[in-house]
C-alpha cells in the first residue's frame, strides 16, 4: 500500500488488493451515489450531474448544507450524514472545497471518489499542492479517486452517467463493446458523440482527468478482463507509468485490440499537453516504437481512433490483405481500388486488390447484366438491385483469394431498397471474413449508416475511411501472427 502523496510525473505503486479488478466494478456500477455540490441553481454542474444520475434508477443522495431539496430529492446536510451503501461520491465543488470533501468521504470509507473540479496540477504550484493532498488519500484509506479535472463516467449497460456536457446519450444507449478511456474529457465526448452519429457501440466512457490516483493502467486491466469489452480505445496526452501500461497492453492485446491516440506528437503539441495536464509528455519517437513492440495500434487522430475501435470491436480478422470491392457506382470502385493499392503511411498495413478466381467471375456474370463488370472491383452498375448485391457478396466470400470485402451500399439506384441493409447484415452474421460497408446518400447518409450499425454492419461515409479501417484489421491480424502473438 502506498503512503504519502504522489506528485505529478511519479508512478504510483498499488497494494495488490487495492489494484484488484473488483474495485472498479463498484465504481462502474455503484449501489448508490452521493453528489457533493448538487444545487437547484440553474447551470450548476452538481445539479446537472444529479439529474443524469437519477436517470439510472439507483439511490442518489445530494449533499448540500443549505438547500433542503434538489431535483425533488431530499438533501443530506453533510458527508458524515450519508447512509451506508454509497460506493461512489461525485464531488462537484471548487478545487479547495473538493479536497476537503474528498478527505471527509475517505474518512467515511466511501470506496470511490470522482472529482470534477479543475484548478489542480494543471494550474501551478498551489494547484499541485491540492492535488498532492488528494493523491495521498488512497494511501491512508480504502478509497480510490478518479480525476480531478474529469467529466467522469458514462456506462450504458449500468445506466451510470456523470457527464455534464452533451454526449449523444440516446445514440449510445444501445451499448456495445468499446471501452473508451480518455485523458481529455472534451476530446473524448466530442469524438464519441460524432462517432455515434453513424453508430458506435460503447461499453464505457472514462474521463481520466489529471490521474492523481486511478490511471490508464487500472482501466486497461479492468476492461481487458471484462467479458463485455471487445476493444479498448485510449486518448492519452502523457504516459506517467509507461512501462506498466506497455506491459499491461501487451498482455491485453493477446485477447482484445488496444488502440491508442497519443496526443502531443510534435514539440508544440507536447508543450500544449504539458500545460493542459500539468505533466510532461514523452518523446513521440520513443512512444511510436514502443507501441509497435508491445502490440498496440496507434491512431493518428480522434476520427481514426473511433473508426478503428468500432471496426475492431465488431469484425473478425482477415487471413490476409487481399481486398474484394463491390459497388453499383464504377467511379467509386476505381477510387476504392486506388486507395487499396496506394502505399500506406508509416506503420499502417499494406493492402492488395484481390485477383478473383474464374469461378467467382462466372457467378457474378450469371447474376448481373452483361454490361456489369465481374472483375475486381465488381461494378454492378446503376441497375443494381438487392439480389445482385447478395449474389456478388456470396461469390466474393466463397473465393479463397479474397480476405476482406468492401461493399459500396448506395441506395440511390432504383433497384436497391432498404432491404440491402438486411442483405448485408445476413452476410456479416454468417461470414468468417470481415465485410465493411461505405455509403453516400446526401443528407440521408448518417441515417443509413446508423441503420447499418443497428443491424450489425460496420459502415463509413467515405472510401478513405473504409479502406483505413481495412488496414487496421490487417495490422491487428499481423500483430497476432507475429512471434508472441496469440492468433
Amino acid at each position: 500500500m502506498r503512503g504519502g502523496s504522489v506528485g505529478p510525473g511519479q508512478c504510483p505503486r498499488y497494494d495488490l488488493l487495492m489494484a484488484s479488478h473488483a474495485d472498479l466494478h463498484a465504481l462502474l456500477n455503484p449501489r448508490a451515489v452521493a453528489v457533493i455540490g448538487a444545487s437547484s441553481r440553474s447551470g450548476q454542474v452538481g445539479g446537472v450531474v444529479l439529474a443524469r444520475l437519477l436517470e439510472g434508477g439507483r439511490p442518489v443522495y445530494p449533499v448540500h448544507p443549505d438547500e433542503s431539496e434538489v431535483c425533488g430529492i431530499r438533501t443530506v446536510p453533510s458527508v458524515d450524514a450519508l447512509p451506508d451503501g454509497v460506493d461512489l461520491a461525485v464531488i462537484a465543488v471548487g478545487a479547495a472545497r473538493a479536497v476537503e470533501a474528498a478527505e471527509a468521504c475517505a474518512r467515511l470509507g466511501i470506496a470511490h471518489l470522482l472529482v470534477i473540479a479543475a484548478g489542480f496540477a494543471e494550474t501551478g504550484a498551489a494547484g499541485r499542492a491540492l492535488q498532492e493532498r488528494l493523491a495521498a488519500l488512497p494511501g491512508r484509506h480504502p478509497t480510490r479517486i478518479l480525476g480531478p479535472n474529469t467529466l467522469g463516467l458514462h456506462v450504458p449497460h449500468t445506466r451510470l452517467s456523470t457527464l455534464f456536457v452533451e454526449h449523444a446519450p440516446e445514440l449510445l444507449a444501445r451499448g456495445g463493446g468499446v471501452a473508451f478511456v480518455t485523458q481529455s474529457g472534451s476530446v473524448g465526448v466530442e469524438a464519441v458523440g460524432l462517432a455515434a452519429n453513424i453508430g458506435f457501440g460503447l461499453r464505457a466512457f472514462v474521463g481520466l482527468g489529471n490521474k492523481c490516483d486511478l490511471d490508464e493502467v487500472d482501466f486497461l486491466e479492468h476492461f481487458a478482463a471484462d467479458p463485455g469489452t471487445t476493444c479498448l480505445a485510449f486518448h492519452l496526452e502523457n504516459l506517467d507509468c509507461g512501462r506498466r501500461f506497455l506491459e499491461a497492453a501487451a498482455t491485453a492485446s493477446r485477447r482484445k485490440a488496444v488502440v491508442v491516440l497519443k496526443a502531443g506528437r510534435t514539440p508544440a503539441g507536447a508543450a500544449a499537453a504539458s500545460l493542459h495536464t500539468g505533466r510532461l509528455a514523452g518523446s513521440d519517437r520513443v512512444v511510436d516504437g514502443a507501441f509497435r513492440q508491445f502490440g498496440i495500434l496507434r491512431a493518428a487522430d480522434d476520427e481514426a481512433l473511433c473508426d478503428a475501435a468500432r471496426t475492431l470491436a465488431a469484425l473478425p480478422l482477415p487471413r490476409g490483405p487481399r481486398v474484394g470491392i463491390i459497388t453499383p457506382a464504377g467511379g467509386y470502385g476505381v477510387m476504392a481500388a486506388d486507395q487499396v493499392e496506394t502505399p500506406p503511411e508509416r506503420g499502417a498495413a499494406r493492402l492488395a486488390l484481390a485477383s478473383l478466381a474464374g469461378a467467382t467471375r462466372e457467378r457474378i456474370r450469371a447474376a448481373t447484366p452483361p454490361f456489369a463488370s465481374a472483375d475486381n472491383p465488381v461494378d454492378l452498375t446503376a441497375v443494381a438491385d438487392d439480389a445482385m448485391f447478395a449474389a456478388a457478396l456470396d461469390a466474393l466470400l466463397d473465393d479463397d483469394a479474397v480476405d476482406i470485402v468492401l461493399c459500396g451500399a448506395f441506395f440511390a439506384a432504383h433497384g436497391v431498397t432498404d432491404g440491402l441493409v438486411d442483405v448485408l447484415a445476413e452476410h456479416v452474421r454468417g461470414a468468417r471474413k470481415p465485410i465493411l460497408a461505405f455509403t453516400l446518400y446526401g443528407p440521408k447518409t448518417e441515417r443509413y449508416l446508423r441503420r447499418l450499425h443497428e443491424a450489425g454492419v460496420v459502415g463509413f461515409p467515405s472510401v478513405a475511411r473504409v479502406v483505413r479501417a481495412a488496414r487496421v484489421l490487417v495490422q491487428r491480424a499481423g500483430l497476432l501472427d507475429a512471434p508472441g502473438g496469440a492468433r
